[in-house]
């Protein structure tokens, strides 16, 4: 039986042959002369730390280690977990990703719930692939209905949860439910890029049962290395076999996958959830001190590294803060996020900082 994968992927996608890269040739020998790399550069680092790239040559094609080390973290919460791993450069790069591959300028169209994060949108624009909107409720919670109204003329459906900039998680029973309807329609790709902050809710251990279900993760938020650019893509060997023909012959530098190796460590595992733990009694203490201002009207459920606030006042907080130096986020593009700012969980001391300068506020 033909996969839901191969019948959303179009023609001059799935025709392609991959490029072969030096790397992904392969080859055993002692003098690699097949890449057109410099076999002697200038060598970068500090010898005396045992800090030595050889910059000269092509990383590996996929950085298997690197997507194994992070498909072993996740099957600390979901054991069944049988879907391949792709590492790419961001969470962004793996959205682009199931655009180009499932998508057909022009002719198909995905589904957002704004408020949500932008770049799904950006991407399906930036390839000429119609966006359908579908606000989310009152509530943040998923207008299940409409969705499903909508399913059978959508190739993705892109869901984010914990969701930015809301910062609530999405009701897993509404997705099962948006699940169930989309199996012969749609992909359904769920992004989990604060999952650490919420680890529970989690979709995971659905993509044994819904090969059709894509998710999303990134080491920028609860991992703190967002400027290494690392993300994953896990997905249903179905749905890989056709982004695997797209993606990029070295998608992750050497350095970055040496990085990203050491945070899925045991040691480092252990750290990020210490920190993890530590933002999350600063976000609490945070968001309550933030309830007793007269200024505020509403503080929204957080699951993330950030809040969300609403203001009772007609003078913008947001270019106000940013007048006393704290860069926040202004909301206010967002019909439904009138007079809201999103304010991002730093230290105790910068969250101190920006509290003082909110009771200040005239």
């Amino acid at each position: 039986m033909e996969s839901l994968a191969s019948q959303l992927v179009p023609k001059a996608v799935k025709k392609l042959i991959p490029y072969q890269s030096a790397r992904r040739l392969g080859g055993n020998g002692h003098i690699w002369l097949n890449a057109n790399e410099l076999e002697n550069s200038c060598q970068y680092g500090d010898p005396a730390q045992g800090i030595n790239h050889h910059y000269n040559r092509y990383p590996d094609f996929l950085p298997q280690d690197t997507a194994q080390a992070y498909q072993n973290y996740c099957m600390q919460v979901a054991p069944a977990l049988t879907c391949e791993t792709v590492a790419v450069r961001g969470a962004d790069e793996a959205i682009d990703l199931l655009v180009r591959t499932f998508c057909e300028p022009g002719n198909d169209q995905i589904i957002v719930c704004p408020p949500t994060y932008g770049m799904y949108e950006f991407c399906a624009d930036a390839f000429s692939v119609d966006t359908l909107a579908i606000p989310l409720l009152e509530n943040f919670q998923l207008d299940v209905q409409a969705i499903k109204a909508n399913l059978a003329n959508t190739s993705l459906l892109f869901l984010c949860s914990p969701n930015n900039p809301t910062g609530n998680i999405i009701a897993q029973n509404d997705m099962i439910e948006l699940l169930e309807a989309s199996k012969a329609s749609t992909l359904v790709v769920v992004d989990e890029a604060y999952i650490e902050f919420a680890p529970q809710s989690s979709v995971l251990h659905l993509m044994e049962k819904y090969p059709h279900l894509v998710v999303i993760r990134t080491l920028s938020k609860a991992f703190g290395l967002a400027s290494i650019r690392c993300g994953f893509l896990l997905a249903s060997t179905s749905v890989m076999s056709y982004i695997n023909l797209i993606i990029a012959p070295y998608p992750m530098p050497d350095p970055c996958a040496e990085i990203a190796l050491k945070a899925l460590s045991v040691s480092g595992l252990e750290k990020m959830n210490q920190q993890t733990q530590a933002l999350i009694k600063v976000r609490n203490w945070f968001i309550a001190e933030l309830k007793e201002l007269a200024i505020v009207e509403h503080v929204y459920c957080s699951e993330t590294n950030f809040v969300l606030i609403k203001f009772n006042t007609l003078t913008s907080v947001y270019d106000y803060l940013l007048s006393t130096g704290i860069v926040a986020r202004n909301q206010a593009h967002e019909v439904v996020l009138k007079d809201c700012v999103r304010i991002t969980i730093g230290s105790k001391t910068s969250m101190t900082e920006t509290l003082n300068a909110l009771k200040k506020f005239n």
